[in-house]
């Protein structure tokens, strides 16, 4: 705190402290926020009050700020001034510093010198009954919206705020700040920040963040541009470990800046990727969370699999998220068009494209999935060209990259656990380590999204219960006379059909015997 410096506002201030209004208030209450619109506009309201209002500097950055305007207290044919502050920002990385306890501090002693009788607020009520701050139903004012309720609040300054009473009303520049168009576009003024919205708002104390990094029981927060160590709060334990954070996953903490963090609850998920365990079957594996496309990179050497891919698209279609397969190294493949139309025949919501990282070939058509806000889930076999994709794409060494062997086109694992990056353009790229192997258990939904010709098919069988073995009248036994479907297309389906429901089955079992341990 000795190095903060708390001072007015000047011209040179006005981008740092709107930005630093919007960072404070952003998803807080709602997807985004309008306060720093708010702010812009107060400076040119009749009823500001910029000798009051203060700004915090620290090693010159704006870290907070807080301003004044007047309000008005209205009795029958008796208007009272009164002062009323908002928004009071504080920078989110520097929460827990006495920002904002000492701008209000040293604006109170102002205001008090100036010969304000009083402040009259809507605010947090954790916070600022601290500072001296009551419920204004215990000096007879009265909300014209809320009535009396605890975030409305008042502190008496000088003599005579006793004999104030009736309703309030806030300046008119309050006002002015609802136009949802109005806000999108001045906020583009400003570094790209996703909207999101959330059951959790309105957060109070709480800090919202996302997880970038799981290891164990130890969790990284990507909190705007800080990585925050994190544990888990005590209940956790109690609960089921799909509602464990997993990578991807929005979470609401308790922020501690000289330690742990800890994580208090796990937002809803857009998005929930999960596999069984090869190593530990018919246990789940909690991939990824809140991804807008799966990234299935497979190279066009010895590592193709159009099974693999298959089951990659159903783990993706069954989480919620666009399966989209980048087949690599194009430029080592002269049929690479054959491999693409192939691709596409796995199912109708998958995407398929043929590139060169190395050459450029074929990248610029990824440019539509790299969107600010976007986040991609890199799966694939290691050597498949996950990290020199993205390395080539970002025109930088962002990910490390690891030779494939001569004597199998098989990789070396680069990536050992799952962990998030955030790009310049703030894409969030997930990526995961390699996997030969791709089990499936609790994908029904995905299998069937992935194959949807054929589930079509079998709703046209004469019987509903048909096996399209010997019964008459059976559209799937038809199609493949007819050529229309492949004998191993509808192989590779029964096939993971039967694999996910016994895998499913056997997980069903082990979370059985887990719950009567844990009893």
């Amino acid at each position: 705190m000795n190095n903060i410096i708390i001072r007015k506002e000047t011209k040179d201030d006005y981008y740092a402290t709107e930005l630093c209004t919007l960072r404070a208030f952003w998803n807080i209450h709602d997807p985004g926020c309008n306060e720093h619109l708010l702010v812009h506009k107060l400076r040119n309201s009749k009823d500001y009050l910029p000798d009051i209002s203060r700004v915090a500097e620290l090693d010159g950055r704006i870290v907070g700020a807080i301003f004044y305007t007047l309000s008005k207290v209205i009795d029958g044919d008796r208007v009272h001034e009164v002062l009323t502050f908002g928004p009071l920002a504080v920078e989110p990385t520097c929460f827990n510093m006495g920002i904002g306890g000492t701008l209000l501090e040293e604006t109170i002693k102002i205001a008090k010198e100036a010969g304000y009788k009083g402040i009259v607020i809507l605010g947090e009520p954790d916070y600022y009954p601290k500072h001296g701050f009551k419920t204004c139903d215990n000096f007879g004012i009265v909300h014209p919206q809320f009535g009396n309720c605890e975030p409305f609040m008042a502190y008496p300054l000088n003599e005579g705020f006793e004999d104030i009473h009736g309703t309030f009303y806030e300046a008119e520049v309050f006002e002015t700040c609802e136009d949802v168009e109005e806000i999108d576009e001045f906020t583009k003024k400003f570094p790209y920040y996703k909207p999101l919205k959330l059951s959790c708002q309105w957060l109070h104390a709480e800090k919202l963040g996302r997880i970038s990094e799981v290891q164990k029981n130890s969790f990284t927060i990507r909190f705007f541009e800080k990585e925050i160590p994190a544990k888990l709060k005590g209940s956790f334990y109690e609960k089921d470990q799909e509602e464990w954070p997993v990578v991807g996953d929005y979470v609401t903490f308790q922020y501690n800046p000289n330690g742990d963090s800890i994580i208090l609850s796990v937002c809803e998920r857009s998005s929930f990727l999960k596999r069984p365990d090869q190593a530990k079957t018919g246990v789940m594996q909690y991939m990824v969370a809140n991804v807008d496309y799966c990234f299935i990179i497979t190279s066009l050497n010895e590592d193709y699999s159009y099974n693999r891919i298959a089951r990659y698209a159903s783990i993706a279609l069954q989480g919620g998220s666009t399966p989209v397969v980048v087949l690599t190294k194009s430029d080592l493949c002269p049929a690479a068009s054959r491999y693409v139309m192939e691709a596409e025949t796995i199912s109708d919501g998958i995407r398929v494209h043929a590139i060169s990282a190395r050459y450029g070939i074929g990248l610029d058509e990824l440019d539509g999935y790299f969107t600010p806000g976007t986040t991609i889930c890199l799966m694939g076999s290691s050597g498949a060209g996950k990290s020199t994709l993205i390395n080539a794409i970002t025109g930088e060494e962002t990910m490390k990259t690891s030779e494939i062997r001569e004597d199998d086109s098989k990789g070396r694992h680069t990536t050992t656990h799952r962990q998030m990056i955030e790009l310049e353009n703030k894409v969030c790229i997930i990526d995961t380590p390699g996997m030969r192997e791709v089990g499936m258990a609790a994908t029904e939904d995905g299998i069937d999204e992935t194959f949807a010709d054929i589930v079509e098919l079998e709703s046209r069988c004469r019987f509903s219960d048909c096996r399209h073995d010997t019964e008459p009248g059976c559209a799937i036994k038809a199609a493949i006379e007819s050529g229309e479907l492949s004998v191993e297309r509808y192989e590779l389906y029964k096939n993971l059909g039967a694999e996910n429901t016994r895998n499913y089955a056997m997980k069903k079992e082990i979370s059985k015997w887990a719950k009567e341990m844990k009893k």
